[in-house]
């Protein structure tokens, strides 16, 4: 295990203990362990969403033909539903 430090004001060391007691974390070392938790995860995210774009090269993926006919039958239930009301 390793000891991270980081100097925060005040406020934001009360509130880290606010946000800890309401999320049922035991400390503020817990607060400070989930938010680096939803820190990497959203990285993670990112780092895909990049890989997505540099493979497309910006543009939208392909739709496959099954995607194609779940639209349709989407968009016929909508519409059906719309004349019904």
């Amino acid at each position: 295990m390793m000891v991270l430090q980081a100097r925060v004001p005040a406020g934001v060391a009360r509130q880290a203990d606010e946000d800890a007691a309401l999320l049922g974390l035991p400390n503020r070392s817990a607060a400070v362990r989930e938010g680096l938790r939803l820190l990497h995860r959203r990285a993670r995210e990112l780092a895909l969403a990049r890989d997505y774009d540099d493979f497309y090269h910006g543009e939208a993926a392909p739709l496959s033909d099954v995607t194609a006919i779940g639209d349709q039958i989407a968009a016929t239930a909508i519409a059906d539903r719309e004349r019904r009301q």
